[in-house]
């Protein structure tokens, strides 16, 4: 049995342990994502959680956790003993946290469905998932950015349904499947979509304590906790007995606790004045102010409930685009705040006291992504073939990665059937596609003869799935840059690219070239707030080395590529196409051509950026972009005045 570290021992990190308990006391609140640095307790925070949960009745023998009170909730199986009077035995036992890794596949998740007992017996048989196992509990991914947008999907559907359905060859089966989402992630290695962000109720940053005696009593009870770990959680039982039997006593007062009217109206105005979206930031407040009462042993909501609970409710909530932060503006929250304790009781109307941010003027630039602008100059198929310039594709109007991948060498999303072509591995059969096509020389149903299947009547399931793309950004920031205030727009364009890769969940990595060499400013990253940071700190002087640039912009392209081969590598180039240093000893301008070359035999599509104002003094931009089979723009064709 694995040691858990007690959750009365950990040191700090308290808005953490609180928006664990309340979500222990109330689950309707939605979860609780914990973002922060490497080594600040997110996991192990979690994981000693367990030792606090609850117990819960359940059937037993149930693999679906239901409970025994409930009887529209019963799965199949329970309903079907139900019906036939056989006795229910009941049991009790702990919530349980289930961990769901990151390499998680559809079938572990959902589940499956035996097709040979099904075929053979006329029954459904089903083995539960991951799902199954966390209903009425705790489901835990750590690392939760790092997951397949098609994992996060399919468990995003669960919990806003509540049941999980799982359909295979025709064959469906449903089941309850209601959890409390707990995430945790590093910020550093990306972000996640807008739509995941607003599932989890809850919210915390957290980071590592800067305190020298805290971080002293951190090192004392770790190395306590490894050396004898069980007489170290026999040293804090007691504390965390008497806060398990406190989470007992808040969740059965929690029904009994009120608020008043004017606190209602705060919350409103508070995530009005937040400019959340939706009406989700006031309901997950109110559920969160209420079970911190019932937490504090008290059957009334007060402003200080309210403002812890707008602390965990709205920070991920206001970010409307990566550029901004995704921080409560005190000011405003503790105006409002003061204003409802004055009012404590009132009943009158109100209206917001913060209106909208004014919309751009007229006369105001309006930047457009390169990317965009080049993925819709010729509408084409959405899949991505090989025969196919990738900037013929469409992108599609909807947020997630733009292109859709045909048969993809893992995972993807089932859309039928198909004949095996040559060289596929035989794997992934559809089994009802290969009964059907051998069906016509089967012998009579009399006959108690083995099933004859052929080769010729193997059908492999049909996928798709959806890829983004993998897009190097090699920003010239040499003298050239200062002059016409070229850096700043092209600092304008950049930021509506981020806009659209955000959007996209594409990978950008950024590279700059000064000098006499190139410089990488960022990996290949989903973090597009760490690019932000990156653009804005960039230096600008020096000559051009071009080709510099190139080279190592097609180093980590390829790198990247053979990781991950279904990726779309892109480089997007800002010059004026005039390099003026040698990086080999040679021509500067016949390095840089030689280097465009290679980018084409790479497979590596290119968009340049003509950073080039004057018509008169245009560089070799043109015949750059010629030689890498890219994509000419130049600055007026991405924004307008």
């Amino acid at each position: 049995m694995i040691e858990h570290f007690p959750f009365s021992a950990l040191v700090g990190q308290d808005l953490m342990k609180r928006a664990l308990l309340l979500n222990v006391i109330d689950p309707s609140i939605g979860g609780v994502l914990i973002k922060g640095e490497r080594g600040t307790a997110k996991s192990t925070g979690v994981r000693a959680l367990i030792d606090l949960l609850p117990t819960i009745r359940v059937v037993s023998g149930c693999p679906f956790q239901c409970d025994p009170d409930n009887v529209d909730g019963f799965c199949p199986y329970c309903e079907e003993r139900r019906r036939s009077a056989q006795p229910l035995q009941v049991m009790e036992r702990s919530i349980r946290l289930v961990n769901l890794p990151i390499g998680t596949t559809e079938d572990r998740l959902l589940g499956t469905i035996d097709i040979e007992k099904a075929l053979k017996s006329g029954q459904k048989a089903f083995e539960p998932g991951l799902l199954a196992e966390a209903h009425r509990g705790i489901l835990y991914v750590d690392e939760v950015n790092l997951l397949n947008d098609q994992i996060v999907d399919l468990f995003l559907d669960a919990a806003a349904s509540g049941r999980n359905l799982v359909e295979r060859e025709g064959i469906s089966f449903s089941h309850a499947s209601r959890f409390v989402l707990v995430g945790t992630m590093n910020p550093e290695e990306g972000d996640l979509r807008p739509q995941l962000l607003d599932r989890f109720g809850l919210s915390v940053n957290i980071e590592g304590i800067h305190s020298i005696p805290e971080r002293v009593e951190i090192i004392k009870r770790r190395l306590s906790f490894e050396q004898d770990p069980n007489g170290f959680r026999a040293s804090w039982a007691s504390r965390d007995a008497e806060l398990a039997r406190g989470l007992v006593t808040a969740k059965g007062s929690l029904a009994r606790v009120t608020f008043s009217e004017a606190i209602l109206e705060t919350a409103a105005k508070l995530a009005m004045a937040m400019e959340t979206d939706g009406h989700r930031a006031d309901i997950v407040m109110m559920k969160t102010a209420r079970a911190n009462t019932a937490l504090e042993g008290r059957l009334r909501v007060t402003s200080e409930d309210l403002q812890l609970a707008a602390r965990l409710a709205l920070p991920h909530r206001i970010r409307k685009s990566p550029l901004r932060k995704a921080e409560l503006n005190e000011d405003k929250l503790q105006e409002i705040l003061s204003q409802s304790s004055s009012i404590e009781g009132a009943q009158e109307e109100w209206s917001p006291i913060h209106q909208n941010p004014p919309r751009i003027s007229a006369t105001a630039r309006v930047y457009q992504s390169p990317v965009d602008a080049v993925t819709h100059l010729c509408a084409g198929s959405r899949m991505v073939r090989p025969d196919m310039p990738w900037y013929r594709i469409m992108a599609g109007s909807h947020p997630g990665k733009r292109f859709v991948v045909p048969d993809p060498q893992r995972g993807g999303a089932v859309h039928g059937s198909r004949l095996p072509r040559a060289g596929d591995p035989i794997q992934d059969l559809s089994i009802i596609a290969t009964l059907r096509a051998a069906a016509p020389r089967q012998p009579d149903a009399d006959r108690r003869v083995t099933l004859r299947i052929l080769a010729e009547d193997l059908r492999l399931r049909k996928r798709s799935r959806k890829t983004g793309l993998s897009l190097m950004m090699i920003v010239d920031s040499s003298a050239s840059m200062r002059t016409n205030d070229r850096m700043s727009v092209t600092k304008g364009i950049i930021e509506a690219l981020f806009q659209d890769l955000y959007i996209r969940r594409d990978k950008l990595g950024i590279i700059t070239f000064r000098h006499t060499g190139a410089e990488l400013i960022l990996p290949l990253s989903q973090n597009i707030r760490d690019a932000v940071q990156g653009i804005e700190r960039l230096p600008v002087g020096g000559r051009t080395p071009l080709a510099a640039g190139l080279d190592l912009g097609i180093r980590l392209l390829t790198q990247e590529k053979r990781k991950n081969p279904e990726t779309l590598p892109v480089m997007l180039i800002f010059s004026d196409g005039r390099p003026n240093v040698s990086c080999y000893g040679g021509d500067p301008l016949e390095e840089a051509l030689r280097a465009a070359e290679e980018v084409r035999r790479q497979g590596i599509q290119a968009i340049l950026v003509d950073t080039e104002f004057n018509p008169m003094s245009v560089g070799y931009g043109y015949e750059i972009t010629q030689r890498m089979a890219g994509t000419y723009l130049t600055m007026d064709q991405l924004y307008r005045k």
